[in-house]
Formats: structure tokens, sequence, C-alpha cells
């Protein structure tokens, strides 16, 4: 993805990392942490050598342009608690890339993804880490903000990694300082919103139960075996729509930029005292269709941030997994820690016994206590 030509607005956001250096985001191999001063050394290496801008040698920095760069970015952080950051190798602890969010000039309610590793560093997934991981920040605690992403044409790498990231194509943009350059691929992230208590009509019940049933028929865990019928499928939606009317439920919806459903679930959070503070989530899911594409990430994250803003007496999140598809580290990538198993505890068919799982995060990410 590219810096494309974008500048930090004035708006006020949420702090990030409190200090310079201060980690911000972190994966299996990785660390993405607040910049410092001192990082100007490894901000040259990686962007004075030319093979980084191979598909765009124009927009490669002066030396003199790296240092106003690293300062502006430091400056980001200060006034916005978010920016650009360096990407740094949790094996050797060498800063290998720089990477983040940027609020655009021309349009202060979006924020430009952006990354760049060095040339020896390529082709290992590492862009791919980076930008799964910061898309699903941004949609948990930036839900306001649209993602976007900015890619040359002839970057194959990029284009497959900013689909993959969960990103939409939406149409060819030009850059604003390069007026008379190519036209670049303009991305768009997806959005989750929660759905009005009156609000689940007959078409969005019918959209539902058709991702209901794909979602099954694929082999996904939300409380049937493939080839269920439509009709129980049907009749356990018309529970949750109940639980949603009568403002037991929130219902939440994963939809591409051109409106289409892609995934949702459930917050059941009305469940009486002493569980007040705790929502359950129910029925996650992402059409078949969209696997691999983050987002089943995309939608956690955006209901996690539905409940912070919505369900503000909400302390504690819970859920059950069936085991044996994975799911558990899906969730541990989002946070999630598991609190309890009994193993067996679901029998599926004679033959089929699964671990009955149970996990839990806080609201505000903070470890369990």
């Amino acid at each position: 993805m590219r810096d494309a030509g974008t500048r930090a607005s004035d708006t006020v956001a949420p702090a990030g990392p409190d200090r310079e250096g201060d980690p911000w985001i972190t994966t299996d191999r990785l660390v993405l942490r607040r910049p410092r001063m001192d990082d100007l050394r490894d901000y040259l290496r990686l962007h004075g050598d030319p093979r980084t801008y191979a598909h765009s040698p124009a927009s490669q920095p002066s030396p003199e342009r790296c240092r106003e760069r690293l300062a502006d970015d430091l400056a980001d952080w200060e006034r916005e608690g978010l920016g650009y950051v360096a990407v740094v190798d949790r094996a050797t602890d060498e800063v290998i890339g720089w990477a983040g969010l940027r609020h655009k000039d021309s349009d202060p309610e979006s924020l430009n993804l952006y990354y760049r590793l060095l040339h020896d560093r390529l082709g290992q997934g590492l862009g791919r880490a980076i930008s799964r991981a910061v898309v699903a920040w941004a949609t948990e605690h930036r839900p306001d903000a649209l993602v976007t992403a900015m890619v040359d044409t002839v970057n194959a790498a990029s284009l497959r990694t900013a689909t993959s990231s969960g990103l939409v194509q939406v149409g060819m943009r030009r850059l604003k300082d390069r007026p008379d350059g190519e036209p670049m691929a303009y991305f768009e992230a997806p959005r989750v919103a929660s759905v009005p208590t009156g609000a689940p009509d007959r078409s969005l019940r019918a959209a539902i139960a058709d991702l209901w049933v794909r979602a099954n028929d694929a082999g996904g865990s939300v409380g049937f075996l493939p080839g269920a019928p439509r009709g129980d499928v049907e009749a356990a939606l018309d529970r949750h729509v109940e639980d949603v009317t009568r403002g037991r439920s929130l219902l939440c919806l994963l939809r591409d930029p051109g409106g289409d459903l892609r995934g949702l679930g459930f917050w059941e959070h009305s469940r009486g005292f002493p569980h007040e503070h705790v929502a359950g989530l129910k029925r996650l899911m992402v059409g078949p269709e969209s696997q691999g594409r983050n987002l089943g990430r995309l939608l956690l994250g955006g209901m996690v941030g539905i409940v912070r803003r919505e369900l503000p007496w909400v302390e504690l999140l819970r859920l059950d997994y069936r085991d044996g598809l994975g799911l558990g580290e899906f969730y541990a990538r989002s946070g999630w820690t598991e609190v309890g198993r009994v193993p067996g505890g679901l029998r599926l068919s004679a033959t089929d016994y699964r671990d009955d799982v149970a996990m839990a995060r806080r609201v505000d990410g903070e470890p369990l206590r």
C-alpha cells in the first residue's frame, strides 16, 4: 500500500501507546511500535533503498524528506494517538519496515493504510500479517473512520495483500500530489454496524437466513450441522430476532462497500443479576465465499467496538465454541482467553464428540484478572 501523500488532521482521537517506542500491535512475528527519534537511521536505510520503490521510483524520498517524514510521524502520534510506526522483527529486534494508519488531508474521515518493508524481507507474508492486523485494529478502535488504500496496479503482491486484509477495490484514483500519474487501484474496508431494534424486516431476515445456511453447509460452527433444513435455521433466527426486538440482544452486520451482507453476529446482553456487566457472543459467521479475507476478524473487532460504544455498562465478553475447527486460535488473535473446557462436552453424532470450550475477554482489552 502506498503512502498517498497524506498528513494527519487536527482531529483529537483516543490515545494509543503512551510513549515513544511503546508497542501498538503485536503479531506472531512482529511488533508494530510507536516511532522514536532514534529511528532515523533505520528509516533512512529503509527508504533510501531504491529496490523498495521499484514500482514507484518517483515516490522515493530524499534523505532530507525522510527526516521531515519521521518528524511528521512523531507529531501525528503526539496529536492523535495514531500514525505510522516502526515494524520490528520479534526474533532479532531489528526494524524491518514502516507501517500504519494516517488521516488524509483530502478526506479527514478516512485512514490510509500503509506499509513498506526492507527488500530482503519481501515475500515472507509480513505485509499480509501487518495489513490484516492493522485493518482489524481500526475496525474495532476507529469505527467512524473509513480505512482505505491505494495500490499500483503493477504491484500484484500488494493487490493480493489488500484483498486478503479484507479491503475491497471500489475504483481507480490518482494521487493528489501526482495528478498526471497513472491511476491506482483504490480500496475501502467493509463496515460493521448494529441494527436498530425494529429493523430486522423480511428482506434482512431472508438475507441472514441465506448466509446462515451457506455457513452451515460449509461446515461452520453456528448451531447446526451441514445440511440442516432451512426451516430449522429460520426458526432459530426468529428466536434471535425476538430477543433483538425486545432489547435483550444486539444484531451486528458486516457489509462490504457496496452494501452486500458478508457476516453477522449477536450480542446477548440482558441476562440479569449478577451478569449485567457481561455480554455473550452468539452466531458469529462470515459467508463461506468470503473465507480467507480477514472478514471474520474484522467482524469480531467491529462487534467489540460496538459493545464499547452502545453497551457501555458491559465490561466482560464471553463465548462458547465447538472444538476441532481452529476457532480457539482465531479468537486468541483478537485478545480472547480460554477460561474453561469440557472434554467431549458436545456430541455431534454417535462417534463425533467435541470439546465444549469457553473463552472471555475484557471490553477494554486489558488482561483478564
